[in-house]
């Protein structure tokens, strides 16, 4: 009895022995399975992070290639100049390059020292003052200093007083002085008045495309003074990147996102680049009976464009948090025992450039002596070649090129008179687009240190052969024009437009091309004004005459254009792409280059956040 009841009483015990079992089990499992889904949450959390920074930085990608064709816009309007003041209105002049024998000679300076001193009054010129040339008139073929002029007209004295023939004949001579006089004085305004016009059209597109600058950087900087919860467009696009490559169990458990901010609050910061040069036009002055042209300079610090500071990175990076809920644990036990997850994750863009990233003036102009007037040694130009050294758009071959480019050669001079001089984009004839095209067209310089974004749509020429190259490169919500004035119809991009303040012709958020036609009070109207098609871009096979030697002259060839902005060696790359970076390699090792060459830190690394001091990446 007494073993059976001992037997009857330890019924039960492996049950309870079971259950103890199943349980630590069960809670063992529980943490198990919940261990292995805090994981999944950090690492769903970290492709998250990853993909809000790369939306943030495809957004500062996009607006970067928008301030590199603006930037680019800069320099043609400075070609466009320098060209109208050193061809157009020099033609005339003594010992200006002219003929084949120039443009297959050596790149030397021509015979004679010639001055680009602006005088357009040559062969059927018609005066401000109303004043219509002789077609055989041309005031400028010896207007040089080192001629001093027309010679004067000398009337001889009269031998005999009583003698009518002598009389008429010293009469006809003092008439034909004073023709010449009232001529020297009829014209004498027009190269001051001319030069002025210039100069105020420059810097009127200067002004434009400086604004747009602005704005593109105020937009990219916005995002290093605002919150998550701000509605610009790239921190929309990066929150909602993140928020749709969360897992739910994320998405619930208090889901945030922060923007790393960057000390002083600026992801880009841009210098203007200037020269510091003279324009220089003949003043026609009537001393006695002699027409003297004496040269005038007038100091100019054009803008140029703008090159991007170096030390100042642009960059995308973010913080996401989250306290995810698990399957079996309790909220409670997460609270206490937990931390908070967090992933970080930046990204930037890369490939292109902003500007020349050098003030060395070989870069953006070349100094040359003017004849007797040593203390103007800076002549307005423009290079050619990185370090040019022949002359830049003073080239002899360049300088004769553009001569042989101009429709109105039939008469050996070309007319002084603006409606018959310099293509306009306006103007209807073919023949007279053709040099205004070439200087829009990329010199070797221009395809190294600026970011050249062929014109899109029909406007593609074979300097562009890749299917569809432009079009998918040029860069959204911006204006594009053909060389005949005409928009072209880009595609419309997914996202919304983003610019508030620079309404142009397609609507909000597009950002027009050109500046207003509106010209400055002159004599001269709407000359040199600025069309839609100023900033056609069209590459060295369109050339004429030379497209088989065009890097001779300094144009840059469709391989050069394709293989720039790109250290020795590497593929070619238009326009920015995005990529990642480490976060340690953001805060401690990031170094970059100065415009004189030296080494420097990046000065806008992320400061906000206090735990980016121990986060190893």
């Amino acid at each position: 009895m007494g073993l059976g009841n001992s037997l009857k009483n330890a019924r039960g015990q492996v049950a309870v022995l079971f259950a103890l079992i199943f349980t630590f089990m069960f809670v063992l499992f529980a943490f198990v399975v919940d261990f292995g889904h805090l994981i999944h949450t950090k690492m769903n959390l970290q492709i998250a992070a990853d993909s809000a920074a790369y939306a943030g930085a495809a957004w500062q990608a996009r607006l970067l290639n928008q301030m590199g064709a603006v930037n680019y816009h800069m320099r043609q309007d400075y070609k466009e100049m320098v060209m109208r003041f050193q061809v157009t209105h020099t033609r005339h002049n003594r010992n200006f390059p002219r003929g084949r024998q120039f443009m297959d000679g050596p790149d030397s300076p021509p015979p004679g020292d010639f001055s680009p001193f602006v005088c357009q009054q040559a062969h059927g010129y018609q005066a401000l003052r109303g004043r219509q040339y002789a077609n055989d008139t041309n005031l400028c073929k010896n207007a040089d200093p080192s001629v001093g002029g027309l010679p004067p007209i000398v009337v001889p004295p009269v031998i005999a007083d009583f003698d009518p023939f002598s009389q008429a004949i010293a009469k006809q001579i003092q008439t034909i002085a004073g023709k010449a006089a009232e001529e020297c004085v009829q014209a004498a305004d027009d190269n001051r008045i001319l030069v002025n016009h210039l100069i105020n059209v420059f810097q009127q597109r200067s002004q434009f495309h400086q604004n747009q600058i602005q704005e593109i950087e105020n937009l990219i900087n916005q995002v290093g003074q605002e919150n998550s919860n701000s509605n610009h467009p790239a921190i929309r696009a990066a929150f909602e990147s993140a928020r749709r490559n969360l897992t739910e169990s994320n998405k619930t458990g208090n889901f945030q996102m922060s923007i790393l901010q960057p000390e002083g609050g600026n992801y880009i910061g841009v210098d203007p680049i200037r020269a510091n040069n003279f324009a220089i036009y003949f003043e026609f002055q009537s001393f006695g009976s002699a027409c003297v042209a004496k040269p005038v300079a007038i100091r100019l610090q054009p803008l140029l464009g703008f090159e991007k500071k170096p030390e100042i990175l642009t960059y995308f990076g973010v913080k996401l948090t989250s306290k995810p809920q698990m399957l079996f644990m309790p909220q409670s036990w997460l609270d206490a025992a937990f931390p908070t997850l967090e992933a970080y994750a930046v990204a930037k863009p890369f490939g292109s450039r902003i500007g020349p990233q050098s003030q060395n003036p070989n870069y953006v102009k070349i100094e040359g002596a003017v004849s007797n007037r040593s203390d103007v040694n800076n002549i307005i130009n423009f290079s050619t070649r990185p370090f040019d050294n022949i002359g830049g758009g003073r080239n002899t071959k360049l300088l004769a090129y553009y001569d042989a480019l101009h429709p109105n050669n039939e008469i050996g001079e070309t007319q002084g008179n603006q409606t018959l001089g310099w293509p306009d984009a306006g103007k209807s004839s073919e023949q007279l687009r053709a040099p205004l095209q070439a200087v829009r067209t990329p010199t070797i310089f221009d395809a190294l240190f600026f970011t050249v974004f062929p014109d899109p749509g029909e406007n593609i020429n074979r300097d562009y052969e890749e299917a569809e190259f432009a079009s998918a490169l040029y860069p959204d919500y911006l204006e594009a024009s053909d060389p005949r004035n005409n928009l072209i119809d880009t595609r419309a991009p997914a996202s919304t437009p983003y610019f508030q303040n620079l309404i142009g012709n397609k609507g909000r958020g597009w950002i027009r091309v050109n500046a207003e036609t509106t010209a400055p009070n002159s004599g001269y109207g709407n000359y040199a004004q600025e069309n839609r098609s100023s900033h056609s871009v069209t590459g060295s096979a369109f050339l004429p005459g030379i497209s088989n030697r065009a890097e001779e002259f300094g144009f840059a060839i469709k391989e050069v254009v394709h293989s720039a902005w790109t250290p020795p060696d590497s593929p070619g790359r238009i326009g920015y792409g995005v990529k990642y970076i480490g976060l340690d390699t953001l805060t401690k090792r990031i170094e970059s280059r100065t415009t004189a060459g030296e080494q420097t830190e990046i000065i806008n690394k992320p400061s906000f956040d206090p735990n980016i001091s121990r986060i190893l990446h």
